[in-house]
C-alpha cells in the first residue's frame, strides 16, 4: 500500500469491523494470505460492479475513477469482470510495481480479516 502506508510502520486493523456490514468502495482492508501473512488492499468495487483497467486507469461500471492516492502511473490493462455476490474487488495503491500481489482482484468476503484504522 505504499505510498499510502510506508514499510515498517504500525497499522491498526479493526477485526470486528465487517461483522455486521460489508466492505465499501474505498475501504482499506486486511486480507488473510497463505498462513499468518496478511495483505493490505483497497476495495475498489463490490458485488454487481463491473471492473476493468484501461492503460492503468481504474474503470468502474464504465466510469473512469479519480484515484489521488495512486501516485505512480501504471500501464497495464485488464478485461472487464463483474464482481460476484459474496466477493469484492481489491487492489493495492502501488499497482505500478510489477508484482502480482499488488494487483489482487476478486476476493471472498470471508477472507477479509479486518478494516484498517487511521
Amino acid at each position: 500500500m505504499e505510498p499510502t502506508f510506508r514499510n515498517n510502520t504500525f497499522t491498526l486493523s479493526f477485526r470486528l469491523r465487517y461483522i455486521l456490514k460489508k466492505p465499501q468502495r474505498g475501504d482499506i482492508v486486511t486480507i488473510a494470505w497463505f498462513g499468518r501473512r496478511e495483505l493490505l488492499k483497497r476495495v475498489v468495487a463490490v458485488a454487481g460492479d463491473t471492473v476493468e483497467f484501461r492503460n492503468g486507469v481504474l474503470v468502474i461500471n464504465g466510469e473512469e475513477q479519480n484515484e489521488p492516492y495512486v501516485k505512480l502511473p501504471c500501464n497495464w490493462s485488464r478485461e472487464p469482470v463483474t464482481v460476484r455476490d459474496g466477493y469484492c474487488f481489491a487492489v493495492g495503491d502501488n499497482r505500478s510495481q510489477d508484482m502480482p500481489e499488488h494487483v489482487f482482484g476478486e476476493i471472498k468476503l470471508e477472507r477479509i480479516t479486518g478494516g484498517v484504522l487511521f
